[in-house]
């Protein structure tokens, strides 16, 4: 084909709002047909998530080798041919170039009338190479919230909460589609199938073109608060930088996994068979408590908030610590609202049926169905990673120094996490490995807390220590607390059996001297191996039997209760 050769058919047209609305749901591609001029200033301003197609590499590319030409250029740049594409440029000619060539290889395509022009004349975003040094300013993240959340966790019914907010431009579910569309084609494809029985269009947008669009500044319309909640599961590890991270604050929402993945399997059985699925592997647990270790890592701002625990028992108070996080006023607003489907729930409608018939954190009771085994042995898999984001959330905080507090006939043993600091993920193995050790009733204590210890409640506090016991966290955290055990109480630290020593990555034995048995646990594979388990749930039986064998106190030592008064 000779390059300067019209190409087949009309081209159809679109307008600017449209393509600006089309960035909250990702349905088409938007292609940016400008040329690409080197500005030198290393701002190359853009739609956000547009795929720079100029025209002159274009038609290049067609004069050297047609058709196929066209097509391996476009597929090298990012376009998949199965989608539909928006096209703008300053100089309406280029758009109408490209969009005609997509047209000519099988796709789609509309130009946005008045171009590049049209879009800034609007004020809608645009983004460039140094969106990250805006974005990450201070590593804040003002202004922009991301709630990962594992899936069936109220997390839609939260979202419209926050969609009731007078200044928030909220998003849906925007890396769910590129992730299955990268990672996991099989559920993809049955995402695909249920939108196309109801005619709803698929997005094929990539992974990193959804990351880039969610750090838009969308403040010119108005909506200086960007939130987009997301499905934990969801979270590409790789892809997702700690600078990309930086650019927001977070909210880590969580729910009881057998609440959970019984709602997951529900749908699956009641919905569409062909585009509904039950995927213990997409239940959400694991990633909520790595985004809450890489979160505390990198010191990003974040929370967390039990589904059913905070957010149903207190959404004014769950609505109120998420707006301090992302510096917004509360609302009144966010605590009702008309039922109804939002735009954005279309392309996921089988899963939140029952969020676009809600008014409000009321919960809605249903009959019991049959449930796999399935459902039962995933939720237990689950419960330690559930326990670990648990245990940082905002009402188990507010219960300092508990934890875990088990019943009489559960309780086999008592762990004290030595804590690392105040952010909100600190100590998220040394919480894990606690959570798989049968029979644990868990505390959390800093090292200076048992220290600088005044008040009668805080006193009585440290009365656990006088019981035979287990500390769990960094060397260097236990250390510290050996060392404020020798100093604060009579005791010291003879009551402690063995202490769990988490240090990731770390080799060879600890280099201090303690006076109480340690193992060292390096990785997270080590934690969920369920004979290192066994064996070490074993080993703190004896040596606890031993400390008690030997003690000189009749106390019952098999639950620690810090309300009631010290024995």
């Amino acid at each position: 084909m000779d390059a300067d050769a019209p190409l087949p058919g009309a081209v159809a047209r679109t307008s600017a709002r449209a393509a600006y609305e089309n960035l909250s749901t990702l349905r088409a591609q938007t292609l940016d047909a400008r040329p690409i001029v080197a500005t030198g200033d290393g701002d190359d301003a853009r739609v956000p998530g547009a795929i720079r197609i100029a025209r002159d590499v274009l038609e290049a590319a067609i004069a050297s080798s047609g058709a196929s030409g066209a097509r391996a250029m476009l597929t090298e740049a990012g376009v998949d041919a199965r989608g539909t594409a928006v096209v703008l440029a300053e100089a309406d000619g280029d758009a109408e170039f490209v969009a005609r060539t997509l047209m000519w290889i099988g796709l789609d395509a509309a130009v946005v009338d008045g171009g590049y022009g049209a879009w800034i004349e609007a004020g809608y975003p645009t983004i460039g190479k140094r969106w990250s040094e805006e974005g990450a300013k201070d590593g804040t993240g003002a202004r922009r919230l991301i709630v990962w959340a594992n899936p069936r966790s109220r997390s839609t019914a939260f979202e419209r909460s926050l969609s009731m907010h007078s200044r928030a431009m909220v998003m849906h579910e925007m890396l769910t589609e590129p992730y299955l569309k990268e990672r996991n084609p099989e559920n993809y494809e049955k995402i695909v199938n249920g939108q196309t029985s109801q005619e709803i269009e698929s997005s094929v947008c990539g992974y990193s073109t959804a990351l880039e669009v969610l750090t838009a500044d969308f403040s010119g319309q108005g909506k200086p608060f960007l939130i987009s909640k997301e499905l934990s599961c969801y979270f590409d590890d790789e892809k997702i930088t700690d600078e990309w991270l930086l650019a927001f604050n977070h909210v880590v929402l969580t729910r009881n996994p057998l609440d959970a993945l019984k709602s997951f399997y529900r749908v699956a059985a009641e919905g569409d068979a062909e585009s509904s699925y039950f995927d213990v592997h997409e239940a959400g647990f694991v990633e909520c408590l790595d985004i809450m270790h890489r979160l505390n890592r990198i010191g990003a701002r974040c929370l967390a908030i039990d589904a059913d625990n905070d957010l149903m028992k207190n959404p004014e108070g769950s609505l109120r610590a998420t707006c301090e996080l992302v510096g917004m006023d509360f609302e009144e607003s966010m605590l009702s609202w008309n039922a109804q489907e939002r735009p954005s729930w279309k392309k996921f409608r089988d899963w939140h049926a029952d969020a676009s018939k809600s008014t409000g954190f009321i919960d809605v009771k249903k009959v019991d169905i049959p449930y796999s085994k399935e459902v039962y042995d995933g939720a237990r898999w689950c419960k330690p990673y559930y326990d670990a984001v648990l245990w940082s959330s905002v009402g188990v905080m507010e219960g300092w120094p508990t934890l875990r507090r088990l019943a009489h006939g559960e309780h086999r043993l008592t762990v004290v996490i030595c804590a690392n600091g105040e952010h909100a993920g600190r100590d998220m193995h040394a919480k894990f490995l606690a959570a798989r050790l049968p029979g644990a009733s868990v505390y959390i204590f800093q090292p200076k807390w048992v220290e600088e210890a005044e008040s009668e409640d805080e006193t009585r506090c440290l009365s656990i220590f006088e019981q035979p016991l287990v500390l769990c966290g960094s060397l260097g955290k236990v250390v510290e607390m050996n060392q404020a055990l020798q100093t604060r109480l009579k005791y010291g630290s003879s009551k402690v059996a063995r202490a769990l020593i988490v240090e990731e990555g770390a080799s060879g034995a600890p280099v201090v001297a303690l006076p109480f048995p340690q193992t060292v646990v390096r990785s997270r594979d080590t934690m969920e191996d369920d004979v290192f388990i066994a064996k070490l749930s074993k080993m703190i039986d004896i040596e606890l039997e031993a400390l008690r064998a030997s003690s000189e106190s009749d106390t019952d030592f098999a639950v620690f209760d810090p309300t009631e008064s010290s024995p």
